[in-house]
C-alpha cells in the first residue's frame, strides 16, 4: 500500500510510520528538517535510504510544500494527517501551544489540496486524522474525574486546536456529532474519514498484542495510552475497512 503521513517526523504519526514499514508498505512523509527525520528514523532503526520510504522536504503551512508531497507520491491509498504542536510552561498559569492553532492552520492547507487530487469522495483513499479524547462538552464529561483538571487547564489550548480541527473535518465529511457537527453539516468533500480520538499520551510501551486497548466512538473512564499502541492501532485497525469509517473513535486504557 502507498501511504502519505503528516506529522510523521514525532509522536503518534511516527510510531504509525513504523508500524507500516514493518508490514512493507511505501510511504511518504514531509520534513521541514529531512536530516533530522532522518536522524529520528535511524534512531529507531529504520534506514532513511529504504526504497519503501520518501522523505519530502517542505513545511505543512506552506500549500506548494503539500502539493509537492501529494506530486511525489502519485496515487496513494492511505493518508494521516497527525500534525499537533507541544504545550509551552514559560508562564506556568498560561500553559501555551507552540506553534499556535498548529492544527486549523495547517488543516486549511491541507484539505484543499487533498480534494484538488482527489475530489471525489467515493474514491478518494482512506484519511485518518489524529485527534485527542475529552474534546468538547460531552468528551471531556466522559472523562475521568480526576483527569479533567489536566484537560481543562494544561492541555486547553492544545485541545481546543483540535476541537477547531474536528468542526473543520465533521463539516467537510458530513459527520454528525453533538459537539462539532450537531445538525449534520456536510459539504461533500470528504467521504472515507476516521478520527481517532487517543486518550492522555504516554511514552510506554505497547500493551496491544496483550489486548488492553479499548476502542469505541465513546469510551468513559479511559485514562491513558502509548503513542507507540495509536501507532500500533492506526496501522492494524484503520487502513481499509467500514469498522471505523466516516466515525471518531476513542482509543485507550
Amino acid at each position: 500500500m502507498k501511504c502519505i503521513l503528516l506529522g510523521a517526523t514525532r509522536g503518534c504519526g511516527l510510531e504509525t510510520l513504523l508500524n507500516l514499514h514493518r508490514a512493507g508498505h511505501e510511504c511518504y512523509i514531509l520534513a521541514r528538517n529531512p536530516t533530522a527525520a532522518a536522524e529520528a528514523l535511524s534512531a529507531k532503526s529504520v534506514p532513511a535510504n529504504l526504497p519503501l520510504l520518501h522523505i519530502v522536504q517542505g513545511d505543512a503551512f506552506e500549500a506548494e510544500d503539500v502539493r509537492k508531497l501529494f506530486t511525489a507520491a502519485g496515487a496513494v491509498e492511505f493518508v494521516m494527517f497527525s500534525l499537533g504542536g507541544r504545550p509551552s510552561f514559560k508562564n506556568p498559569l498560561s500553559p501555551k501551544l507552540i506553534p499556535p492553532h498548529i492544527c486549523t492552520r495547517s488543516i486549511q492547507v491541507f484539505l484543499p489540496i487533498f480534494t484538488e487530487f482527489y475530489p471525489t469522495p467515493a474514491t478518494q483513499p482512506r484519511l485518518v486524522f489524529i485527534s485527542s479524547n475529552g474534546l468538547g462538552p460531552q468528551g471531556h464529561g466522559d472523562l475521568p474525574l480526576t483527569l479533567k483538571p489536566l484537560y481543562g487547564w494544561l492541555l486547553k489550548e492544545p485541545h481546543e486546536n483540535k476541537e477547531e480541527m474536528e468542526r473543520e473535518v465533521h463539516v467537510a465529511a458530513g459527520i454528525q456529532r453533538v459537539d462539532f457537527n450537531p445538525d449534520g453539516k456536510d459539504e461533500g468533500r470528504l467521504g472515507n474519514v476516521v478520527i481517532v480520538r487517543p486518550a492522555l499520551l504516554t511514552d510506554g510501551v505497547s500493551r496491544g498484542e496483550e489486548g488492553a486497548v479499548r476502542a469505541g466512538e465513546r469510551l468513559e473512564r479511559c485514562w491513558t495510552v502509548s503513542r507507540k499502541d495509536v501507532g500500533w492501532f492506526v496501522a492494524g485497525e484503520c487502513l481499509t475497512g467500514d469498522k471505523w469509517r466516516n466515525k471518531g473513535v476513542t482509543v485507550g486504557y
